[in-house]
């Protein structure tokens, strides 16, 4: 509304409330010309004391309070990171004209700064060495020196081979689109030359690396998965075509590392519990039927489902029936009570103490009511409903699976959110 729009802060109500709190502790400035004294600073009653009306000095204890309204933690500001610092003096760039001075404030010169950054663009060094064939004393002959970058089958730096990763994996910028970025900074290459120093450089890394990201994904306490569909071309026998495969997605939450996994673009079962095969924790999944493997009495894996995938079902039936409320709003005290719990930085265990606590009465009565309408014939005529109760009930075993482990998350939108960059990037290429 128009009066909550401009209505006064608590910081103006604190000034406002404690505006006649004596100022002769405050410091003088040559602003406002308190650092002269005015007649009425001398001014006494008739007592000869100084006057104390609504005017003068009031005592700060008998100001009325503020009323300080409990804000959010806001998030520690993160310096800017810059590599160098240029500090312009005032005597650097302005000379004071004859009989000025600089206003002063607590004795000094009053001094505030204007900050802007500036861009330097990187420029492109050259490296040329000079080789020369040798004869060794057994007769053999060898140069002076390999090309530095050989392994990398291409002219251009390390440094540059991760920058265009980079662009093109974290940033999904197509191949075509470095290729013009390059351009500007005066650097010309093919389209073919670049796919091929960035596919070369890629095999390198996998070579060094796979097995070591592959290794501290596998090893971790806790897992979310995910997978996704992409269109792939294979040869065929009557030629290139193109069909449906799937990318999956491992995602160890604690030490920040995914890792992709294509497996000849299948979705199977056989595809996750080989990944899995030595790994003993808990697992975040959607209501993939899959995943339901992790679910048996014998099974290593505490199978933990998405409670927004539930949801989300719930929210799709509610323009066809209001009483999907019943079930959205108690979900959504769920997650504020995961929004706390991160706020106040509680460990897996604490959590789920909490959990227990507080989390556990909110699913006995989202089971309840959910139950309540599976026997409802009317409401369970409506599809959109009848979808989302069947999923809450088949999947309710996963769900409540929250209470035992509180390092898990209740949803699985962390992993997809991995997925993202691979899709933002197949549209950007395609356009």
């Amino acid at each position: 509304s128009r009066k909550h729009r401009f209505g006064r802060t608590s910081e103006q109500r604190r000034l406002l409330n404690n505006r006649n709190i004596d100022k002769s502790a405050m410091e003088k400035s040559e602003y406002d010309g308190s650092g002269k004294k005015g007649d009425d600073d001398n001014k006494t009653d008739g007592n000869g004391t100084g006057s104390n009306t609504s005017s003068g000095n009031v005592p700060a204890q008998n100001c009325r309070p503020s009323r300080k309204k409990e804000t959010a933690p806001r998030a520690a500001k993160t310096r800017l990171k810059v590599d160098k610092v240029i500090v312009h003096e005032i005597e650097d760039y302005y000379q004071l004209p004859d009989g000025a001075r600089l206003m002063k404030r607590n004795g000094m010169a009053d001094v505030w700064e204007y900050r802007f950054i500036e861009h330097v663009r990187a420029h492109n060094v050259e490296h040329v060495y000079k080789v020369a064939r040798v004869k060794l004393a057994d007769g053999t002959f060898t140069n002076t020196m390999e090309h530095p970058l050989k392994n990398l089958g291409g002219i251009f730096s390390p440094d540059l081979l991760a920058r265009l990763l980079c662009l093109k994996y974290d940033f999904s910028m197509p191949e075509n689109r470095q290729i013009r970025l390059l351009a500007r900074e005066g650097i010309h290459i093919s389209n073919t030359t670049l796919n091929g120093y960035i596919h070369n450089g890629i095999s390198r890394l996998r070579e060094f690396m796979e097995d070591v990201f592959k290794e501290f994904v596998q090893q971790a306490k806790y897992l979310m998965v995910d997978e996704t569909t992409e269109l792939v071309g294979v040869e065929t026998p009557e030629g290139k075509a193109y069909r449906r495969k799937y990318l999956w997605a491992f995602f160890a939450k604690h030490v920040k590392l995914v890792y992709y996994h294509y497996n000849n673009g299948s979705r199977a079962s056989d595809v996750a519990k080989t990944f899995l095969e030595h790994f003993m924790g808990s697992v975040s999944t959607d209501g993939y039927t899959v995943y339901r493997m992790f679910d048996g009495e014998d099974s290593k894996v505490l199978h933990i489902g998405c409670w927004t995938h539930c949801r989300r079902l719930w929210v799709d039936a509610l323009p066809s029936d209001r009483t999907a409320m019943d079930i959205i709003d108690p979900i959504g005290d769920m997650f504020r009570n995961e929004d706390l719990f991160r706020t106040m930085k509680l460990s897996g265990e604490q959590i789920k103490e909490k959990r227990l606590k507080l989390t556990r009465p909110i699913l006995e009565r989202i089971h309840h009511k959910v139950v309540m309408m599976m026997q409802d014939t009317k409401l369970m005529a409506n599809e959109l409903m009848r979808k989302a109760v069947n999923y809450t009930i088949n999947q309710w075993k996963s769900l409540k699976n929250i209470l035992k482990d509180g390092s898990a998350e209740i949803s699985n939108n962390l992993c997809e959110q991995r997925m993202k960059p691979v899709k933002l990037l197949l549209k950007n290429c395609m356009n």
